[in-house]
């Protein structure tokens, strides 16, 4: 078969703008000239197409796959730290109703594959938004990439303290567990490989490291703040016994102290010498301590102690001493 047969036949149907043999219309290949231009002109035509496809194929170079998957095949991060009260407050009912309303987390988490296990996910960043989609029984929007352990703490150390997510003490304890891990080797490697600010990281450590008596006097971890951290650790290298005690004692009288500043002047003994405490012994029996700390008085009876009418028979003393 000649070059031209083979043109024709490769060309078969194949129509260009002319005169046909009625004057008018399209008329069909006749010539090979003519078919070559024609296979010309739909090769570059094709190229044309395939240079914008290439371009915008360029504009996703680097991007991760976006994928929903079930919440439940993922599990939080080994290097996270979110105390579980933290999703008792404000902010995370309101994410977790924006997620509602939308169907699902608009935003992306990140996560890795969990080798050696099939279709299994651990959250590099965004644990809220995990928690929330799990709770609401949603699937979870999420980038998915392979990273290693060390990348893994980075990113979600950035990811946390862009959103302010994470309070002072569970920073400090997330850099305390990995320095102890020995996922950097040192704090000052840590700094710079998580661009923080090496105060900041020294003041997170220090209330990572606060022991967990001082922790439990607070209401909750995450009302610590980095100011206090030299401040408390002052108290209890100067003063130990005395912090010990003064933190049991708030720990379990919660009235001693409502506000965290309170807790942490108390701890640190500024305020007075710390909280006047007298005990009631009747019969050789302690039935109540008498706490005055700043002009605060409570009154904490012993367990067991009010029995019977004895509650109301207090409530109506209480309402007759205050009575006008």
């Amino acid at each position: 078969m000649s070059i031209k047969d083979r043109l024709a036949k490769k060309t078969e149907g194949l129509l260009v703008p002319g005169k046909t043999d009625s004057g008018t219309g399209a008329s069909p290949l006749r010539t090979g000239p003519g078919q070559m231009l024609m296979v010309n002109s739909l090769m570059k035509e094709s190229n044309e197409k395939l240079a914008v496809l290439e371009a915008r194929l360029k504009e996703f170079e680097g991007v991760l796959p976006v994928k929903l998957l079930d919440a439940d095949k993922i599990i939080p991060s080994k290097w996270a730290n979110r105390d579980v009260r933290s999703y008792d407050l404000v902010g995370f009912k309101a994410l977790k109703l924006e997620i509602a309303e939308a169907g699902g987390n608009v935003q992306p988490i990140k996560v890795r594959p969990v080798k050696g296990q099939v279709e299994q996910y651990e959250v590099v960043f965004g644990h809220r938004r995990h928690r929330a989609c799990q709770e609401l029984g949603l699937p979870v929007l999420a980038l998915v990439e392979e990273v290693s352990d060390q990348d893994l703490f980075k990113e979600m150390d950035r990811e946390n303290r862009t959103r302010a997510d994470l309070s002072p003490w569970e920073q400090g304890v997330m850099y305390r567990r990995a320095l102890n891990e020995q996922l950097f080797s040192s704090q000052d490697q840590l700094a710079k490989e998580v661009g923080v600010d090496p105060g900041n990281l020294s003041k997170a450590l220090r209330l990572a490291d606060l022991p967990e008596a001082v922790v439990r006097a607070f209401p909750s971890p995450l009302d610590l703040q980095y100011r206090w951290a030299k401040t408390l650790n002052d108290a209890l290298q100067s003063d130990p016994e005395g912090v010990l005690a003064r933190a049991k004692e708030l720990a379990e009288n919660r009235e001693m102290a409502q506000a965290p500043k309170e807790v942490f002047e108390l701890l640190c003994g500024q305020v007075g010498n710390g909280p006047n405490v007298e005990e009631v012994v009747v019969d050789g029996k302690l039935v109540a301590r008498i706490s005055n700390a700043g002009g605060r008085i409570t009154v904490q009876f012993s367990k067991g102690v009010l029995k019977g009418d004895m509650p109301e028979a207090l409530r109506a003393y209480i309402r007759t001493m205050f009575s006008s």
